[in-house]
């Protein structure tokens, strides 16, 4: 009997060895399994501090990088050190009628009827629209703002929005935007045009913001597309614009300057910028608060 388990344990003993080497030789023949893939690296802007962002280096590399992945040839820095000239191309309050055209000395502003579909309480609406025709009579890049307003802005809230770059336009472009759905007692007044000559990068630069954080009507901005890349992520605070605007402490130019010459992706405006001037200045700029 004494035989018996110690039979037994040799026998079990044997089969584990025999199991064992099976694994081996079979771990042996297959190849070693593929190596955990390493962690992606932060992207650039991540690993670079306050100090060297600000850099001229990294700055002018930067804009280098955007000229290349716009399409633009021209030298990028040599162009955003440069004055951006401005206009305030309208003083008075106009009134724009049909087939009479309000004419700048960069834009042209005219009126049209048009059908648009626009959805109003889940239901699909073709209607006729008053739409704004902008057209830019330059073959230069430009930044725009064409203010305009209504009789009663509540009745054109529920209007159809065209896709358009509410601004910056390309050397003689025609963007149309809505303006309200078409009422035979609407009425359409052109209030205030202003207008800065960009280079073609700084256009780029500025169809990337959300027009209702630099104060653009909602009424007439809907349906901003920039006509490259995403919008800003808004990194600044439209309070502290606005309430800029409204000490009369900034303007609309001084905003818009700002992001002509700096990716809003690594620069955010602040209170203190004013339109730039001196092409001697330095870029970056930075608030020395």
């Amino acid at each position: 009997m004494e035989g018996k388990p110690l039979a037994l344990a040799v026998l079990l003993t044997g089969g584990f060895i025999i199991v064992l080497g099976v694994l081996i030789l079979h771990a042996a023949s297959n190849p070693p399994p593929t190596p955990k893939r390493p962690e992606p690296p932060p992207p650039p802007s991540a690993m670079i501090n306050s100090e060297q962002r600000f850099s001229v280096l990294y700055y002018k590399a930067l804009v280098e990088q955007d000229a290349k992945s716009f399409g633009i040839q021209s030298p990028p820095y040599e162009d955003l050190v440069q004055t951006n000239a401005y206009f305030d191309e309208l003083h008075e309050k106009q009134h724009l009628r049909l087939k009479a055209p309000i004419e700048t000395r960069h834009l042209r502003i005219s009126l049209e009827i048009s059908k648009q579909t626009t959805t109003i309480e889940s239901h699909t609406l073709t209607t006729d629209h008053l739409v704004l025709r902008i057209e830019n009579r330059t073959p230069l890049y430009l930044a725009y703002r064409v203010e305009t307003s209504v009789a009663e802005k509540s009745k054109c809230a529920m209007k159809a929005n065209l896709a358009h770059n509410a601004i910056a336009l390309e050397p003689e472009q025609t963007v149309l935007r809505t303006e309200c759905i078409y009422r035979k007692d609407a009425q359409i007044d052109v209030n205030h045009i202003e207008v800065i000559e960009l280079p073609a990068l700084s256009a780029f630069y500025v169809s990337r913001l959300p027009p209702n954080a630099i104060l653009y009507d909602p009424r007439t901005s809907a349906g901003h597309t920039p006509p490259q890349g995403t919008l800003c992520p808004q990194t600044f605070s439209w309070r502290e614009i606005k309430d800029g605007i409204d000490k009369k402490e900034l303007g609309w130019r001084d905003v818009m300057d700002f992001y002509a010459r700096h990716n809003c992706t690594e620069y955010s405006f602040f209170r203190s910028y004013r339109y730039r001037g001196d092409p001697s200045a330095p870029l970056p700029a930075r608030s020395l608060d």
